[in-house]
């Protein structure tokens, strides 16, 4: 079986791994049905950065093939989403009352799960932890159920700091998980939602799915938000961007006391101005990916309709498709979200 693997600068190599078929205790054989390209992804093929391997196709959903021993929540036939796996309840932050802030959550992250697998979902299949798997409720397909993880860092951020009844929001960049945020916070009760984002396609998108306004970085954002708040600036902006000028705009368009929660990845260092935000005492937090209980709630939404993933979605490419794919949304390709069907 054939495995994709970010290896580095503009570099995916194709590596040669059994195909699974039993599972050992502790782990499911899945068959994967969709995998997501996500940011990250597109990330390490552009700058060539260490990548763990099992994040080479992390956002992913697929169908049980196999069982082993222990598991006993799972069986052959579930369909089955990659999730974060849960609390362990035993190590230091557990025992302290702090078990969202788990050690073991971002142990497949970093390779240091004790099963983490050799590679990740740009495969036919993958044997993972089976404490990891999401069962997915009727009615969610494949390429919904790819697109529930990013959806998930989009619902963790948002449930960190939930708008109150009737304030303004904004949300900087429209790409997959700023338009799961634009959804997510409509559903949360804000009062309005502006969106700032370069891309006109994207901009369309954003109203399409909620947003009061989506408009262009700089002046028009200024002015977009100043009419949305009554002239009193942003309650609550989410970073979703991850770069230097979203985060400097993002102070600039808050009020005084607002909150700023950063979510999008900035790769290397930027500069901030901690008088402007000493100024204004704003509230800056930030959301780092999901946790295991918050996938359900972004399925059943997905099944019910409420959370919308189909006009995020762009293409299906092949397996061997991937490193055009990656190639091309490096360059700038305006493509929300591409799927991988590994089968293809």
């Amino acid at each position: 079986m054939k495995a994709a693997l970010i290896t580095g600068r503009e570099q995916v190599d194709f590596a040669e791994f059994p195909l699974p078929e039993k599972a050992g205790p502790g782990t499911a054989v899945v068959e994967i049905g969709r995998t997501g390209i996500c940011g990250s992804d597109v990330s390490a093929f552009k700058d060539g950065h260490d990548y763990p391997p099992f994040l080479s196709g992390h956002e992913w959903g697929g169908a049980v093939l196999d069982v082993g021993e222990g598991v006993a929540d799972l069986a052959v036939g579930d369909r089955v989403v990659a999730g974060t796996p849960p609390a362990c309840g035993r190590c230091a932050m557990c025992r302290a009352g702090h078990a969202q802030r788990c050690e073991g959550l971002t142990a497949l992250s970093f390779g240091t799960h004790p099963l983490t697998p050799a590679h990740g979902a740009y495969a036919e299949r993958i044997t993972v932890p089976a404490e990891m798997l999401i069962r997915l409720p009727d009615g969610v397909d494949d390429d919904q159920a790819a697109m529930i993880e990013p959806a998930t860092v989009a619902l963790h951020a948002v449930r960190r700091r939930p708008p109150l009844l009737g304030e303004t929001a904004v949300v900087m960049g429209a790409g997959p998980v700023g338009l799961f945020a634009v959804q997510l916070l409509r559903l949360s009760g804000t009062g309005r939602v502006v969106v700032v984002e370069p891309r006109q396609r994207r901009r369309g998108l954003a109203l399409e799915l909620g947003a009061d306004a989506a408009v262009a970085p700089g002046a028009e954002a200024a002015a977009a938000v100043q009419h949305a708040s009554g002239g009193l600036g942003a309650d609550l902006v989410f970073d979703c961007a991850g770069n230097e000028a979203a985060l400097t705009a993002a102070v600039e368009l808050c009020r005084p006391g607002a909150t700023i929660m950063m979510l999008g990845v900035a790769s290397g260092s930027v500069s901030v101005s901690p008088l402007a935000w000493l100024s204004k005492e704003l509230t800056v937090q930030t959301s780092l990916a999901h946790l295991n209980h918050e996938f359900t709630v972004t399925a059943d939404l997905i099944a019910s309709g409420r959370l919308r993933t189909e006009p995020l979605h762009d293409a299906t490419v092949g397996l061997t498709e991937l490193p055009r794919a990656l190639a091309d949304l490096a360059a700038g390709q305006d493509h929300v979200k591409v799927l991988v069907d590994p089968r293809a």
